[in-house]
């Protein structure tokens, strides 16, 4: 579809559509709008006009029900109308006059470190940008960014999905986690073999257990799994409370204190002064191009991910 040969098809079609497909029903769709029902029904009907195909079924009892042409039709509207935007707010050229929505995700591990300084950092940066926030495991980030309910997403830099692209902003190295009283708690770094008869709480969900795993096999050795929990909050609990050890990934620089976890947080060293790190990375779907709140949020990341670095 051009617009050199649909010169009819207008932003205001598309608008009305993306807000009618998100509204569920043309009423809701109306009411948000300001406009009768019938308004927003004639935009989506020229509109699928000039498509040539049915964009969706409306049931009085369901709603709209986007067909598959509708659904690729709200993704590049929804493409069309950010453009519309940036080249709108073009010429004010500054992040402080950003204005809408935006949706970011994290994935959960990451979420106590890195989502309150970069709400407060894109909040100084970007104050008329109203931020919403979901978390969730790996897969289920990569998921929502690709049907559209988030626009980027925090995610560890591994087994990410090529039909997504990604930014590094920081690196993430080993540690292992121990308790405040523990034999090792006042050792500069510790290696696996120093720990290794020791029990394991091990965080489980990928991709951060298997590069866990790996480690230890890398090294030799069997880790003596205690317990698994797929929340850091608890293996940080139990590392507290005794139960056993944790190796995790972590951006420290970020970190808040353990002290009143009773836990201490050391490098972990490997053989042969080898490091293991996975990447932090921002990401969002390939087939789509950022919109200019989210191009900001992937430079505040930078930004400050440099500053804690003392970059």
């Amino acid at each position: 579809m051009s617009l050199a040969s649909h010169p009819q098809l207008t932003l205001r079609q598309l608008w009305h559509f993306v807000v009618a497909a998100e509204a569920g029903t043309m009423a809701e769709a109306a009411r948000r709008l300001h406009l009768a029902p019938s308004a927003i029904s004639m935009s989506i009907a020229e509109l699928e006009r000039i498509v040539g195909a049915e964009l969706a079924i409306k049931r009085r009892a369901k709603g709209l029900t986007l067909t598959a042409t509708g659904r690729t039709v709200l993704r590049q509207a929804r493409e069309m109308l950010e453009l519309a935007h940036d080249v709108e707010t073009m010429g004010h050229g500054t992040r402080a006059t950003l204005t809408g929505p935006l949706t970011v995700g994290c994935f959960m591990p990451l979420g106590p470190t890195i989502i309150p300084p970069m709400l407060n950092a894109f909040a100084l940066q970007c104050p008329k940008v109203e931020v919403d926030f979901m978390e969730g495991f790996h897969q289920d980030m990569q998921a929502a960014l690709l049907d559209g309910s988030i626009d980027v997403a925090f995610l560890y830099g591994a087994d990410i999905s090529p039909a997504l692209r990604s930014a590094t902003v920081a690196m993430a190295p080993a540690y292992v986690l121990l308790p405040a009283d523990h034999a090792l708690a006042a050792e500069a770094s510790v290696s696996l073999e120093q720990i290794a008869t020791e029990p394991l709480v091990l965080y489980e969900s990928d991709p951060i257990t298997q590069r866990i795993l790996g480690l230890y096999q890398g090294s030799g050795i069997s880790p003596q799994i205690r317990h698994r929990s797929r929340s850091y909050a608890t293996v940080r609990s139990l590392v507290g409370t005794g139960r056993g050890v944790a190796v995790l990934f972590q951006q420290p620089a970020l970190e808040a204190p353990y002290g009143e976890l009773q836990v201490v947080l050391k490098p972990l060293t490997l053989p042969d002064n080898q490091t293991a790190a996975v990447p932090v990375s921002v990401a969002w779907p390939r087939s789509s191009r950022l919109n200019s709140r989210a191009q900001a949020w992937v430079e505040v990341a930078a930004e400050l991910f440099d500053q804690a670095a003392g970059n």
